[in-house]
């Protein structure tokens, strides 16, 4: 499976994986989306879990084989989703690159199957540190290079799309288990 990031403008991410959804033929690409992250807001000593754009301005496309720019065996049925696209990628509104086999194997493995990284469960020692850790957050153990408890995030450090990045993962702690969690919908 080949993945490609689409960059965009940030907020816009829905709008385009519904346009590509809708102007590229299916059997060019295998899926189109966003991905999510719960995150909690702390508001009245209550948690609140929102789910928003992880990385803002980006869309990812999957496919089987190949480039989604390269000829198909059938040019004339897809020839005007591929000119769409082509129209974003030289108006300035969509850039597309190839994602490395690493990349993708670290984004599966925190978002899954849904495309959700969903909230890691932190357990804090008696000395404010962290003592236990749940998935996604669990794969990322080593690259922990900040924690936020009252704000709910912690800030790991992964090479992504060929550059260190800080990354921000919501979690979520024992006092929020303990209380009934709010969804914002």
């Amino acid at each position: 499976m080949r993945w490609y990031l689409l960059k965009t403008w940030a907020g816009r991410e829905e709008e385009l994986a519904e346009k590509i959804r809708k102007i590229v033929p299916s059997y060019i690409y295998q899926e189109c989306f966003v991905i999510y992250q719960e995150r909690i807001w702390r508001r009245q000593q209550k948690s609140i879990v929102h789910v928003e754009p992880m990385w803002p301005g980006c869309v990812f496309l999957t496919c089987k084989e190949g480039h989604i720019l390269q000829k198909t065996e059938e040019p004339s049925e897809c020839s005007e989703g591929i000119a769409s696209i082509a129209g974003l990628i030289a108006g300035g509104s969509l850039t597309i690159l190839p994602l490395a086999k690493e990349d993708t194997d670290f984004l599966s493995r925190i978002s899954g199957k849904d495309h959700l990284v969903k909230l890691s469960y932190v357990l804090k020692n008696e000395k404010g540190q962290i003592s236990q850790i749940s998935d996604p957050l669990k794969g990322c153990c080593g690259q922990i290079e900040r924690y936020q408890f009252k704000k709910r995030y912690v800030m790991v450090r992964h090479r992504l799309w060929g550059e260190e990045q800080a990354i921000v993962l919501g979690i979520i702690l024992k006092e929020d288990r303990d209380q009934m969690l709010l969804y914002k919908s």
